[in-house]
């Protein structure tokens, strides 16, 4: 299985990083979100909404940390 590797945290520079998976028992459907966040400054970032699997969640809380803006503009 290939696990996406986390980017540094944009804010501090940190590899200090978490990544957390919660389960909404008071759901029918959809019950995972996940999120990142950076031990060092508490720098996060979400999914947003919920997930069918903790894996789901995860990968688009990983894919929302590691973007990042293009800085020579093109």
């Amino acid at each position: 299985m290939n696990e996406i590797k986390l980017k540094p945290c944009p804010f501090c520079g940190s590899d200090n990083l978490e990544i957390y998976a919660t389960e909404r028992k008071d759901r029918p459907k959809c019950v995972w979100t996940a999120e990142v966040v950076c031990l060092g400054c508490f720098g996060r970032a979400v999914n947003h909404g919920f997930d069918w699997t903790e894996k789901e969640a995860k990968d688009k809380a990983i894919k929302a940390w590691n973007r990042r803006t293009d800085k020579d503009g093109g």
